[in-house]
């Protein structure tokens, strides 16, 4: 199982790889990027929630902003809503491995591994430190 951490790290890693999307690999990047997209957009969505459910309200329960149009919040609600935010990043998300039928030119992004299959990546070389 991945977690939205790891996703997030995915989406990182892709996003500095796909450079300007003129080789085969970096082409197949943007492929991998838009069947991942659909996880992403649920992450934010939630993590979009738990911001406004800890959002400071006035005595009518209606938002409180601040002058760019942010939520503002609350001792108590920031301590909340970091946790809630851990949690969510720490949860398991529902994947399944992209199946890659044409592997050319993927071999050199071994930060896909356990995202697609149907690859075998570069061994990277460890550096002792």
């Amino acid at each position: 199982m991945k977690t939205n951490a790891q996703l997030l790290t995915l989406v990182q890693f892709l996003n500095a790889s796909v450079g300007e999307g003129k080789t085969k690999g970096q082409k197949k990047l943007v492929k991998i990027g838009e069947r991942i997209q659909p996880l992403l957009d649920e992450f934010n969505e939630k993590k979009e929630e738990l911001r406004l459910d800890n959002a400071s309200v006035d005595k009518d329960g209606n938002l409180l902003l601040n002058e760019k149009g942010e939520y503002n919040f609350n001792k108590e609600g920031v301590k909340k809503l970091n946790q809630q935010l851990k949690d969510l990043l720490l949860s398991e998300i529902d994947f399944t491995p992209i199946q890659v039928i044409n592997p050319e030119g993927l071999s050199d992004y071994p930060f896909l591994s356990g995202w697609v299959s149907g690859i075998e990546f570069k061994k990277v070389e460890e550096i002792e430190l």
